[in-house]
């Protein structure tokens, strides 16, 4: 039975945040802030077990509980959930399947950004939102009783054995701090949202040439055929990659760059966690709403679609992507590799 929402000082609050990488960044800023508005209050978050590695260490967090989507593991986690009351639920970001536990759980209310809307479970949808995701999740802060902020840069963590094993990492390849190391973000969850790889490969190759550079290739397994198609381009001189990297470890890894470039998939938000200097390429999705947010250090292209509406992951020939040139990236390239000489890398030790 739901009980009333009435408290002035929540209690217990359970945040919802069961999808992507930047999904889950984008939402430490709201955390910050509802443990600054709540200093005495219990934070809990339900995670993707996928991510949960984002959130380990965060002082916002009181309890981090790990979410598989499947029935029998919703089943299992609603048994063990029931016995809590939580005096507000606040859906960050969330799938449908995130409604079979809200009808297993106890709460006040339940706060969403997304289309779940039900009177009858308290579940409200709040309405005229800002346009940025990060400040979405703040307005739920704010709807909660809590006060809002400004300070939109993410909470981000390295656990040890990820630093150590990219230390060792990148000494076997012959990576030293003095090196500039760039760290090229081929693949995306989305296949719509990539730069082609024979174009990186053409970046690659200029900023070998103008500064030396040695590339890091931030892969997974399935993105072996890109990998295949940018070496076809620039070859493997000085190019370095692991596949099926942890996040942990690949955030690691991407900590040691002097520039980070990247379209708009969860290694831009790790970079922007640790506040590596980033070109952030964009066409089908929208800067003001995912793209970098207070962020000094990134650089944004973004080519609007020609599609209207957008055709999204029914994609096949992602055009707008395709626009942004190697004269552009390499551009911006310039610009912050002058910067990043200014400032101290961030080289695991």
């Amino acid at each position: 039975m739901l009980k009333s929402a009435d408290r002035k000082t929540p209690e217990r609050f359970l945040v919802i945040s069961t999808t992507a990488i930047g999904d889950t960044l984008m939402g430490t800023p709201a955390l910050r802030a509802l443990r600054k508005s709540f200093p005495g209050s219990r934070i809990e978050v339900l995670v993707s077990s996928r991510r949960k590695e984002l959130l380990r260490g965060n002082p916002d967090v009181d309890r981090i509980i790990p979410y598989h989507n499947n029935l029998l593991y919703r089943k299992l986690l609603s048994w063990q959930l029931r016995r809590q009351f939580y005096d507000r639920v606040l859906i960050f970001h969330a799938n449908d399947d995130v409604l079979a536990i809200l009808r297993n759980l106890r709460y006040g209310e339940c706060l969403s950004r997304q289309n779940f809307a039900d009177p009858d479970r308290r579940i409200v949808r709040l309405e005229n939102l800002p346009a940025h995701s990060i400040q979405k999740r703040m307005a739920l802060v704010e709807r909660a009783g809590g006060k809002g902020s400004t300070n939109y840069h993410y909470t981000l963590n390295l656990p040890k054995a990820g630093t150590g094993w990219a230390a060792g990492r990148l000494s076997r390849w012959g990576i030293s701090e003095e090196d500039l190391l760039v760290g090229l973000q081929l693949g995306a969850n989305d296949l719509f949202k990539c730069w082609p790889p024979e174009s990186f490969g053409e970046v690659a190759l200029y900023l070998r040439s103008a500064y030396g550079a040695k590339v890091f290739l931030n892969a997974s397994r399935p993105e072996k055929a890109l990998v295949q198609r940018f070496l076809r381009k620039a070859g493997r001189e000085n190019v370095f990659f692991h596949f099926g990297t942890s996040i942990s470890r690949s955030a690691a890894l991407i900590r040691a760059c002097s520039l980070f470039i990247s379209p708009d998939t969860g290694p831009m938000h790790l970079a922007m966690g640790l506040k590596v200097p980033l070109i952030a390429l964009f066409g089908p999705t929208d800067p003001l709403n995912t793209g970098p947010l207070d962020y000094e250090k990134a650089l944004v292209i973004r080519k609007q679609p020609p599609c209207s509406p957008c055709r999204s992951r029914n994609c096949e020939d992602n055009f707008c992507m395709q626009t942004i040139t190697v004269q552009e990236v390499c551009e911006a390239a310039d610009r912050l590799i002058s910067f990043s000489r200014r400032i101290r890398k961030g080289f695991p030790p």
